[in-house]
């Protein structure tokens, strides 16, 4: 938020202590299409469901039957759920836009789509020349609102975030988390196994490949925008 000049500066400092990697960067490969962002979502949630019946002898003590585990989208043609609400034994899980999120808190959060792209986080409308003529006064920063608007959405959780984002295209912002975080910010599949982050481009992942001779590296996801390699252990 703070990488804004014209953002008024804080210093925030949480009533809770800190949970190790509580944001997690869950890849979702399209094969060469737009990602199914609905079926990793649910996918994800059944493996929260089952972790988190596993341990509630830990959250159940105070009385509480569930958890609550919050789905956001940028756009509402992101919503997994097409207005019916999902039922698990262990969370409840309400899906809000972005927006109708401000305020609202929840145990866990997953963001869908934290990507690059139109519709995606930054969404790229936003900056329109056409919407520009008709605000009070432009921003001068890039995606301003937009920055706002992600940081309401990541915010929401007390314990963690995942965000779900394209394999190919990850949102620039998972980048800056990386930036600030460090090894704080884990990457995983949407099972939990856990992929090396890229050290170099900080918002791909390491992948196998084979290259000439039939040699195998670790090869960047986001290649050829990044040509970071290292040896196959």
């Amino acid at each position: 938020m703070q990488r804004n000049p014209a953002q008024l500066k804080k210093s925030v400092r949480s009533t809770r202590a800190a949970i190790a990697r509580s944001i997690r960067v869950v890849p979702i490969d399209g094969d060469g299409t737009k990602p199914d962002f609905c079926d990793a979502c649910w996918r994800l949630l059944r493996r929260l469901d089952i972790f988190l019946g596993g341990r509630s002898e830990q959250w159940r003590s105070d009385g509480r039957q569930k958890l609550k585990v919050m789905v956001l989208w940028r756009y509402n043609q992101l919503d997994p759920f097409k207005g019916t609400k999902p039922r698990f034994e262990n969370i409840e899980v309400p899906g809000l836009s972005f927006h109708r999120a401000k305020g609202l808190e929840a145990n866990y959060t997953i963001l869908l789509d934290v990507s690059e792209g139109d519709y995606g986080v930054p969404s790229q409308i936003e900056d329109d020349e056409l919407l520009n003529l008709v605000m009070p006064r432009p921003e001068t920063f890039e995606y301003a609102e937009e920055r706002r608007l992600f940081y309401v959405a990541l915010t929401r959780a007390s314990r963690g975030v995942f965000l779900l984002t394209n394999a190919r295209e990850p949102s620039r912002y998972i980048r800056e988390h990386s930036e600030i975080a460090g090894d704080d910010l884990r990457f995983e599949t949407v099972d939990g196994e856990l992929l090396r982050q890229c050290p170099a481009c900080r918002a791909g992942h390491l992948v196998d490949r084979t290259g000439p001779s039939n040699r195998r590296f670790l090869g960047g996801s986001q290649f050829p925008n990044c040509e970071h390699t290292a040896p196959l252990k």
